[in-house]
């Protein structure tokens, strides 16, 4: 576990708690038994020490603070205090506290994302390698003892935690991404080996998880983070063999399920992104509030409750200012993860961006939410670019030596 001189004034005991919380999260949705529990979990066991770890900062001054200088953390806190204040001009929302509460949550868990990734980055990817070993047990538990509890329409989604299958899929996805970056760097450092072997095997099952949720939008969005791997994975000609292995398995595993993604069609998205945008122009400017009533009946006879697509969701909900908000919030974790595209984080962080802004292209929940799939894309992007952002060096205010480098993976 890092020294003193590493996080600087904050207590070592509170910074174990909010490592040893991070690694929670990241497996929770595995091993929570129900949703609820889910979220129990993750209140207490990652965002309490985030606040414990918050007020020690303030108290001490610590320079852990420098995670909230960069301009994202203010353009985050506008964004989600508009989508909260929109909630009084909502015909279908709570109370302005709730909301209020939800994001207050959400920038704790910002927060400590940053403080892992700056502070304690090997057990940020340990982290990551703990969720993609649990992603597989729980897999194969679902597949073994629960099966009946875990399909939806014949569709994975999950036992206990899971809710659908198309935020299964955007999750697991998310999990994949994390890990395939994180074997990217180890393939760069080390070439292949047993251990990244096995990981890349491990992989392959979090990707067979994707396949049963049967989710386009998700294969979708992992090809065009595979695109971008392609073009900018650290030493990528003495990882062409396996990527080309790697290719081919895919294309086998998607074979069965060629005829069934190609049937559905396009699922009435552009039924309803049409509709959602007249809804749009009758609210243009400040939109019809956090929350607002949604019911669009399809061509199909369903009735769907939201706009499918986070960015017209955004623009429906806060209009042109909030939707100006996100686009900039986007665009700030985008130019600092491509100002960091040399280190392991920098990458790590505008592959799950990509990934996650292209998934969630097709889906339009998490904004103000309890723990969600949502947290494990956009929330835990804005923890990562927060560290990237606080690049001047760690001191050790007690001798004046600085702490060792901890992004650049070269």
């Amino acid at each position: 576990m890092p020294a003193r001189s590493i996080h600087t004034d904050v207590s070592p005991a509170i910074h174990i708690a909010l490592v040893a919380g991070f690694y929670l999260f990241m497996s929770a949705w595995f091993i929570a038994p129900t949703r609820t529990a889910h979220h129990t979990l993750v209140y207490l066991a990652f965002l309490l020490p985030c606040l414990l770890h918050l007020l020690s900062s303030i108290h001490t001054r610590s320079e852990s603070l420098s995670v909230l200088r960069s301009p994202i953390f203010p353009t985050l806190l506008l964004f989600l205090g508009y989508m909260a204040i929109s909630s009084l001009w909502s015909d279908n929302a709570e109370s302005l506290t709730h909301y209020l509460k939800r994001m207050g949550k959400t920038l704790l868990f910002v927060y400590g994302v940053a403080a892992v990734c700056r502070y304690s980055p090997k057990h940020f990817e340990r982290a990551i390698l703990c969720s993609v070993v649990l992603c597989v047990a729980w897999l194969a538990v679902n597949e073994l003892f629960f099966r009946e509890a875990a399909y939806l329409s014949d569709r994975f989604r999950g036992a206990n935690t899971g809710l659908h299958y198309l935020l299964t899929g955007a999750l697991l996805g998310g999990i994949l991404v994390l890990g395939t970056n994180l074997l990217l760097q180890r393939l760069s450092r080390r070439g292949p080996d047993a251990r990244n072997l096995l990981l890349l095997t491990l992989l392959g099952g979090v990707f067979y998880g994707v396949l049963l949720t049967e989710s386009r939008s998700a294969l979708l969005a992992l090809g065009i983070t595979a695109a971008y791997w392609f073009f900018h994975a650290p030493n990528i000609r003495n990882i062409k063999i396996i990527g080309g292995v790697c290719a081919v398995a895919v294309g086998f595993m998607l074979t069965p399920y060629a005829e069934l993604f190609i049937s559905r069609g396009f699922s009435q998205r552009f039924e309803i992104w049409e509709v959602t945008l007249r809804w749009i122009l009758e609210k243009p400017w400040f939109g019809h509030g956090f929350d607002a009533e949604y019911i669009l009946p399809v061509s199909s006879g369903e009735e769907l409750y939201d706009a499918h697509n986070i960015h017209l969701e955004v623009l429906f909900e806060g209009g042109v200012i909030g939707g100006v908000l996100w686009l900039t919030l986007l665009g700030l974790l985008a130019l600092q993860g491509w100002k960091a595209r040399n280190t392991s984080l920098g990458r790590c962080l505008l592959a799950l961006l990509i990934y996650s802004v292209t998934v969630k292209f097709f889906e339009s929940r998490g904004i103000l939410s309890r723990p969600t799939e949502f947290w494990h894309l956009i929330w835990l992007c804005a923890g990562m670019a927060l560290a990237c952002g606080a690049s001047h060096p760690i001191v050790n205010k007690r001798s004046g030596a600085p702490a060792p480098e901890i992004t650049s993976t070269q």
